[in-house]
């Protein structure tokens, strides 16, 4: 099931050469592990550039897009394709 969200979430990262990865976020109660980062880009808000990344999490079942935004900073989770609970 696909959800268009704006949901502020909690995200663990790490910084690896340089760049942000994350590696586990906040969501509805539950801890999700991220098992892969499967994309990454970024989009100007303003003088604010946003980085989106496109992560695996459940074992890989479930994939989500986290938004960084430097302005909070905080981390926004926009969309969600999960399956069944």
């Amino acid at each position: 099931m696909l959800e268009s969200l704006s949901d502020p979430v909690d995200v663990l990262t790490a910084f690896v050469d340089g760049r942000i990865r994350p590696l586990r976020f906040r969501w509805k109660g539950r801890v999700v592990r991220v098992h892969r980062v499967t994309g990454e880009w970024s989009r100007r808000e303003g003088q604010s550039l946003l980085q989106y990344f496109a992560v695996e999490g459940g074992g890989g079942r479930d994939t989500y897009e986290l938004c960084y935004d430097p302005r909070g900073p905080r981390w926004i989770l926009s969309r969600a394709w999960t399956g069944p609970a």
